[in-house]
C-alpha cells in the first residue's frame, strides 16, 4: 500500500479513536452530571442538553444549561458549564477549576436589583462569565483562592484572588460554616475592577438627578473624599479621586506583615484601622 495512503489511514484511525473515545467518556460523564443534579435538586431543577467529556485533559462541558432555583419561576440560563478539573479527599474537595460561560438572566426576574440597572439604562437580559479555581493545602492547613473572576457586557468584571490559613475542611468544618472559619487567618489578596460603562452610568443617573453635568457630579464626590481624607491615607484619595476622575479600572492589594485572624474583623472600628490592619493599597 502507498505510504501517503497508509499515513492517511493512519491519521484516520487515530482521529476515529479520539472521537470514540471522546464519545465513551461522555456517556459516563454524563452519569456522573445526573448524580450530582440529583444531589441538589431540592434546591434546584437542572435541565441540560449535552455532555462532553474531553480525554486529552480539557475536562467535561456540561451545554446548555437551565438552573432554576425550587420555589422560583425565574430561570438561569448557561451556554457552557465547564469543569476542568476537580480532586477530593474523604469527600471534601481539595481542588476545583470550573467556568460558566454565557450566563444569562432576565432583569425583570432580577427584581430591585434588576430594576435599579434598569433605570442606568440596561434592558433584556444580563449576560456574562463567572470563572474560579481553589486549592486546598490539607498538611499546612490553607485554601488559596487562586482566581475567583466574574463579568456582563456593558457592566464590567472584578477579579479577586485570597489566602486564608489555619482552615480545616473536613466533613464537620463544611457542615457549620460560617462559625467555623472564625479561626481561620487571612494572609493576603487582591481585587483588580475593570468598569465598561457601569460607574459612568452611575455618575450620568446622579448627575442627572441633582441637575448638574457629570463633570460637576466628579467633582463634588472628590470634594467630599477630600473632606473626609482624615480617615483615609492622602495616596488613597489620591487614587480613589483619579478613579472617579476616569473610572477605568482600579486594584486593591491586601499584604499585612502578619496573617490576621478574621475574628479581628469584628473589633475594627474605622476604615483607617483596616488599611492600617491588612496593609490595604488602592491603584486606579
Amino acid at each position: 500500500m502507498d505510504k501517503k495512503v497508509l499515513a492517511g489511514v493512519g491519521i484516520g484511525g487515530v482521529i476515529a479513536l479520539v472521537l470514540g473515545g471522546k464519545a465513551v467518556a461522555s456517556h459516563v460523564a454524563a452519569k456522573e452530571v445526573d448524580k450530582a443534579i440529583s444531589e441538589v435538586s431540592e434546591f434546584v431543577e437542572i435541565d441540560y442538553k449535552k455532555v462532553e467529556q474531553s480525554i486529552i485533559g480539557r475536562g467535561t462541558t456540561v451545554k446548555d444549561v437551565v438552573m432554576t432555583p425550587v420555589g422560583s419561576d425565574e430561570p438561569i440560563k448557561v451556554n457552557e458549564v465547564v469543569l476542568y478539573d476537580y480532586d477530593q479527599k474523604d469527600n471534601v474537595p481539595t481542588y476545583m477549576n470550573f467556568a460558566l460561560k454565557g450566563v444569562s438572566m432576565d432583569l425583570a426576574g432580577l427584581e430591585e436589583n434588576g430594576a435599579n440597572l434598569a433605570e442606568l439604562g440596561y434592558e433584556g437580559d444580563l449576560s456574562g462569565d463567572f470563572a474560579t479555581e481553589y486549592a486546598y493545602d490539607e498538611e499546612n492547613r490553607t485554601i488559596r483562592l487562586k482566581k475567583m473572576e466574574m463579568g456582563a457586557d456593558d457592566l464590567g468584571s472584578i477579579e479577586m484572588n485570597m489566602s486564608l490559613a489555619n482552615i480545616s475542611l473536613d466533613e464537620d468544618a463544611i457542615a457549620s460554616l460560617p462559625f467555623s472559619l472564625f479561626g481561620a487567618e487571612f494572609q493576603d489578596a487582591k481585587i483588580v475592577y475593570k468598569d465598561d460603562s457601569f460607574v459612568e452610568r452611575i455618575l450620568e443617573s446622579g448627575a442627572k438627578a441633582e441637575g448638574i453635568s457629570v463633570k460637576e457630579a466628579k467633582e463634588a464626590l472628590i470634594e467630599d473624599l477630600e473632606a473626609e481624607s482624615g480617615e483615609l491615607p492622602e495616596d488613597f484619595v489620591r487614587e480613589m479621586s483619579d478613579f472617579i476622575k476616569d473610572p477605568d479600572s482600579f486594584t486593591l492589594t491586601f499584604s499585612p506583615e502578619e496573617p490576621v485572624p478574621l475574628g479581628s474583623f469584628l473589633q475594627v472600628g474605622s476604615n483607617e484601622d483596616i488599611i492600617e490592619l491588612l496593609n490595604v493599597e488602592f491603584d486606579s
